[in-house]
């Protein structure tokens, strides 16, 4: 039989020193959610709590941000983005980085007519 292989499992390797087996369970089931089944962190924090009886919920979640890296979230937050968001703030991007190296041109300019 072939095992499947999660994505969470990765990430367990920075919890693996949890001496509770309900909270280091909790922990699990909270990446789980959060990695390969894509729910929120709060959504995870919380059924995790409540299947493994473990409070507070501040536990789980101070493990969890150990075991994610820290762009984690931040990473999701931009794939989860809208098409037309991203490329609109792309666009902005790049029409802002123009307008400083006009404005630098400009200094450069005024700063050569006063030599």
């Amino acid at each position: 039989m072939h095992k499947k292989n999660y994505k969470y499992e990765k990430y367990t390797k920075n919890i693996n020193h949890i001496e509770d087996t309900k909270l280091y369970s909790a922990v699990r089931m909270a990446l789980y959610l959060i990695v390969d089944i894509k729910r929120p962190l709060k959504y995870a924090l919380s059924n995790s709590s409540k299947k493994h009886s473990v409070k507070p919920v501040k536990n789980i979640e101070k493990w969890v941000r150990h075991a994610l890296p820290d762009d984690f979230f931040t990473k999701r937050k931009v794939e989860n983005a809208p098409k037309e968001k991203r490329e609109a703030a792309s666009i902005r991007h790049q029409m802002l980085r123009e307008m400083e190296i006009q404005g630098e041109n400009h200094l450069r300019d005024i700063l050569k007519e006063h030599k």
